[in-house]
């Protein structure tokens, strides 16, 4: 797994060659289980596209992730982070290569006044979502 940049507000990983969509989505579903967190939403971009009638053979959909118990913590003190929940898990293609790509929540409280138990949370809601794609892009349930 790439280490996480601090100055992005992105983390991007490469899926493991003949992982497919599907067993991308069934490692997000399982691994967001694993880490006490629910999926609780997703937009496939493509579908929304071909029932517009444009073509469009790229996948490319959002996952949405949640910890309650962690998302309550970090609304009690800094409720002005609800702009950036659910976490999102985005699934596309670039360059022929499957990618899971999320933005870090302790890189969105850059935004906020500082406070340290935010700060813990976010921490741990970084590592639970990275845990959560680290599973999915290898194709494990």
């Amino acid at each position: 797994m790439p280490a996480i940049n601090t100055s992005s507000p992105l983390y991007i990983v490469n899926v493991q060659k003949g992982v497919t969509p599907a067993q991308i989505k069934m490692g997000i579903q399982s691994g967001a289980e694993a880490e006490n967190m629910n999926l609780v939403g997703s937009l496939d971009v493509q579908q929304g596209l071909k029932a517009r009638g444009i073509k469009n053979s790229q996948p490319y959909v959002i996952y949405e992730v949640c910890n309650l118990v962690l998302g309550a913590k970090i609304l009690k003190t800094t409720p002005e982070f609800g702009a950036f929940a659910p976490c999102k898990i985005v699934m596309y293609e670039q360059g022929g290569q499957l990618k899971l790509m999320t933005y870090l929540p302790t890189y969105a409280l850059r935004y906020f006044p500082k406070n340290a138990e935010s700060a813990k949370v976010a921490k741990e809601l970084d590592r639970q979502i990275i845990t959560v794609m680290k599973q999915a892009a290898a194709g494990g349930l």
